[in-house]
């Protein structure tokens, strides 16, 4: 049964049926498993939660405009 973790900045659940099911369909076929045992979950992530290049991604949003 593999189990896919996807963690990613929150806002984007509009988006998360589509992502769900194409790693879905790309795990069942290359890993040769039934789709219905491949579990996809998803982490929401606050900006000021993820640091990129020791910055907080929050104050690059912040920089950038």
């Amino acid at each position: 049964m593999p189990v896919v973790n996807i963690q990613m900045f929150e806002g984007r659940d509009e988006a998360k049926p589509a992502i769900a099911k194409a790693v879905t369909d790309a795990i069942a076929e290359h890993a040769n498993v039934d789709p219905r045992y491949v579990y996809v979950i998803f982490n929401d992530v606050k900006t000021e939660n993820w640091a990129i290049s020791g910055e907080l991604f929050s104050e690059t949003l912040k920089k950038s405009g």
